[in-house]
């Protein structure tokens, strides 16, 4: 492949792409490649440019976490645990300043109790949407502590019948 249709090929990423990943894209293509290759190029080049177009610099190229440390700095994967330790926190203080047995009128405690784990549902789907199609393996362990998170805090709840 010739330099000019090399360059040509690298030229269709974004700036912010090219200068991250510019040189060993164009060693990667000095190699040789064939009409398959030089296909895949420009429709990920494509994909970069329309689906990311909105976003500038090196946040807007599609990145992977990989690892389970990585992903859990994400708000959508921690805001959910963080939700379910809170409420077992306010359900464990509850019964210990004013015991374990059921009042026929609910009262703050259970209000935000009942807030703090309807609220994670719709960032748990939206951590499921937006993360497992991206990287199941990391993003099922994640989903699995959310979910053990919230079945923590759920727990005392079923248990006491409160």
């Amino acid at each position: 492949m010739s330099e000019l249709h090399r360059r040509w090929l690298i030229s269709l990423y974004p700036r912010a792409w090219r200068d991250r990943y510019g040189d060993e894209m164009d060693e990667l293509l000095r190699e040789g490649c064939g009409w398959r290759d030089v296909l895949d190029v420009a429709r990920y080049a494509a994909s970069e440019r329309l689906l990311y177009w909105s976003r500038r610099g090196v946040e807007a190229m599609q990145t992977y976490p990989g690892d389970v440390a990585v992903m859990l700095r994400k708000p959508s994967a921690f805001a959910p645990v963080v939700m379910s330790l809170i409420a077992l926190i306010v359900v464990l203080v509850a019964i210990a300043i004013a015991g374990a047995k059921p009042e026929p009128d609910e009262g703050a405690v259970a209000h935000v109790w009942q807030l703090l784990m309807a609220g994670q549902l719709p960032i748990l789907g939206w951590f499921a949407v937006n993360w497992l199609r991206r990287d199941i393996r990391s993003g099922l362990a994640i989903l699995a502590v959310q979910l053990v998170a919230f079945a923590a805090a759920l727990l005392p709840v079923w248990l006491l019948g409160l």
